[in-house]
């Protein structure tokens, strides 16, 4: 798929002029058999071609995956009506299908199972007061109306009732976000990775399973008590995860430059009938969701990307993560 109209067509010194290149370059082109002109122009599409592929190596280079040989005369055998890429599409894939299996494997291992608390929990971060809405051995997502900052650490105490039994433990502000649900007031929602007492969590995480008071994240479509359940966004999300979308998110808002350079190169991914499928209808939040995916090196699912920066802007608030 070819982001330039099929009738454009450039004279070489037009064509030299919007590269920013000495009309001996493009005379080059021409010469070698990358360019075929059509009469006396330049289709633009065969320019397209040209640094589309050659941007596709450069970005794989960047990433220092391997690099695939250009086709010398694909450009060459192009007509000027053509609209699909008559050769494979090129993708660029990430990083980590080029990890060895076995640390692919170690990083499987560190998913935990997450839990929803079938009753209201609440407990206190310092002198923050706050309620669970989900539950890991490594951590908890928490709703609270005081903000809090992304790293800072402190005590951590919550309370279950049956048996009656307080935990203690340290925790670190993963990441943080203002939610809004409806017309009422907003309020805050966080991820929390415990850095200190996780025995004394996994405890928490037994009994409340032994009491059946917990139930898995995800199992039901029913929230367990309205409007304080986790946001579906959120759904299937480690921390990490969130908090990363949230960085790149507010990384490409506040730098242009940066942000260019990821979008350009989302476009290139276009060429990818899985990735059009995957990614917004709306042109402005495919690109946002694109650019993220990219700048996160691929690793975060496109849908999931797309419901986290949906549910930041239905929050009309984003916390930038440390």
């Amino acid at each position: 798929m070819f982001l330039t109209p099929a009738d454009i067509h450039l004279t070489r010194d037009e064509a030299a002029t919007q590269l920013a290149l000495p009309p001996s370059a493009i005379d080059a082109l021409i010469e070698g058999g990358l360019l075929k002109l059509d009469g006396d122009k330049i289709p633009a599409q065969q320019l397209e071609w040209i640094f589309r592929d050659s941007l596709m190596r450069l970005y794989r280079t960047m990433a220092g995956a391997p690099t695939i040989e250009a086709a010398p005369q694909a450009a060459a055998e192009m007509v000027e009506d053509e609209i699909e890429i008559k050769e494979p599409d090129v993708v660029v894939h990430s990083l980590a299908e080029y990890v060895a299996p076995a640390k692919q494997e170690q990083s499987e291992l560190r998913i935990a199972p997450r839990y929803v608390p079938r009753r209201q929990l609440g407990g206190v971060f310092r002198q923050t007061k706050f309620t669970i809405l989900q539950l890991s051995n490594s951590g908890m997502r928490v709703r609270h109306d005081d903000s809090l900052r992304p790293g800072d650490e402190a005590k951590l105490t919550f309370s279950i009732l049956r048996p009656a039994r307080t935990f203690a433990l340290r925790a670190q502000v993963v990441w943080t976000s203002i939610a809004q649900s409806g017309d009422g007031p907003s309020f805050c929602i966080s991820g929390l990775r415990v850095t200190g007492g996780l025995e004394q969590l996994r405890q928490a995480l037994e009994i409340l399973r032994d009491t059946r008071e917990l139930q898995a994240d995800g199992s039901t479509k029913r929230a367990p008590r309205g409007d304080i359940a986790s946001p579906p966004a959120l759904a299937g999300l480690s921390d990490d995860d969130v908090a990363s979308i949230i960085r790149a998110y507010r990384k490409l808002g506040d730098d242009p430059v940066e942000a260019n350079r990821w979008y350009t190169r989302a476009r290139f991914a276009l060429a990818d009938e899985t990735v059009r499928k995957a990614a917004p209808n709306r042109a402005r939040d495919r690109e946002e969701v694109l650019g993220v995916w990219e700048y996160l090196d691929r690793r975060v699912d496109i849908k999931s990307i797309t419901g986290v920066l949906a549910w930041i802007r239905r929050s009309r608030a984003a916390i930038a993560v440390a």
